[in-house]
């Protein structure tokens, strides 16, 4: 049995690069099999996301791209900040104080709700306190699988017959849903100074989205413009700190910006199932050969200098 369970911890490895794997990987496996329990037969989920995640991060800085690794947390706070501000927005605009030619007399509600969107909101407004007792990981991925959930419900089944409620768009709960992701990269616990500065910053930013929105704005293309603007800010400061995460948060979260921008040529299609997909896996690809991009021109740059430096 503990054979069994040592093989299958060896091939969880396969993610690390091979370098690593014959300098530690013995190392690795035995510290992994000293924390398993008795009568263990397979590896915890834990163990699992730890070795996979350990293994990225591996190979990222053998391509020179450890400022991506190193910029995962702040990625991930700049993205659960964009999240909850969304959700609020979201949850104020939609539920609390609705427009009044929104719904319209004697619309169906659930309890006191208008959408099934109020499911996904309230998850995320979970997610700050959890994070107090360090489960605001856990509270983001339950949030993210709720918003998913809310997603799928709207996309396949058509809200009126299920509870003849108004839909939630999808052109909202798709970049909810990405932002959510990269939030899972968060630190997982928050000090209360933290948690207070997260909200402070949470509600100024909701403040101006609310405001914009009273102009006729969308509040998901003004949300995802200050979020390009705040990735462009932390970019140029931490560049001029010559900080080697400088401008990955902006590349990483490059897929929500476009999720959340204009939506040209979609207007006809606003919220629509093909739409919202279609514009989403534009975005996808965009950013992931942007990505790409950036990971292989860090590559060659690292590997020039270490020319240099020879010669």
């Amino acid at each position: 049995m503990t054979s069994v369970l040592r093989h299958r911890y060896t091939k969880l490895l396969c993610w690390y690069p091979a370098a690593d794997r014959g300098d530690r990987g013995v190392e690795i496996v035995e510290t992994y099999m000293e924390l398993s329990s008795a009568g263990q037969r397979r590896p915890r989920p834990g163990d699992v996301a730890d070795l996979v995640a350990g293994g990225l991060r591996q190979r990222l800085r053998a391509r020179n791209a450890g400022g991506l690794v190193d910029a995962l947390p702040l990625t991930g706070t700049i993205a659960l900040v964009t999240a909850m501000t969304m959700a609020t927005v979201g949850l104020i605009l939609t539920e609390v104080f609705p427009d009044p030619d929104q719904y319209g007399v004697g619309a169906p509600m659930l309890g006191p709700f208008h959408t099934l969107g109020a499911l996904a909101w309230i998850a995320w407004m979970l997610v700050l306190p959890a994070g107090l007792a360090g489960l605001g990981r856990w509270a983001v991925a339950v949030a993210t699988v709720v918003t998913i959930g809310v997603a799928v419900v709207v996309a396949v089944v058509p809200a009126t017959e299920l509870t003849s409620l108004h839909k939630p768009g999808l052109f909202v709960l798709v970049p909810q849903i990405a932002l959510g992701l990269f939030a899972l990269a968060m630190p997982p616990r928050h000090g209360y100074r933290s948690t207070a500065v997260t909200a402070s910053v949470i509600a100024a930013a909701a403040t101006v989205v609310l405001v914009g929105s009273r102009y006729g704005l969308r509040y998901d293309v003004l949300l995802g413009m200050m979020l390009l603007l705040a990735l462009i800010v932390t970019g140029v400061v931490l560049a001029a700190r010559r900080d080697r995460r400088a401008w990955w948060p902006a590349m990483l979260l490059l897929g929500p910006v476009l999720l959340l921008g204009p939506k040209i040529g979609l207007e006809a299609m606003d919220d629509s199932r093909r739409g919202a997909l279609g514009w989403a896996a534009m975005s996808l690809l965009v950013a992931v050969a942007a990505l790409l991009v950036a990971v292989m021109w860090q590559t060659q740059r690292a590997r020039r200098r270490a020319a240099q430096i020879e010669q």
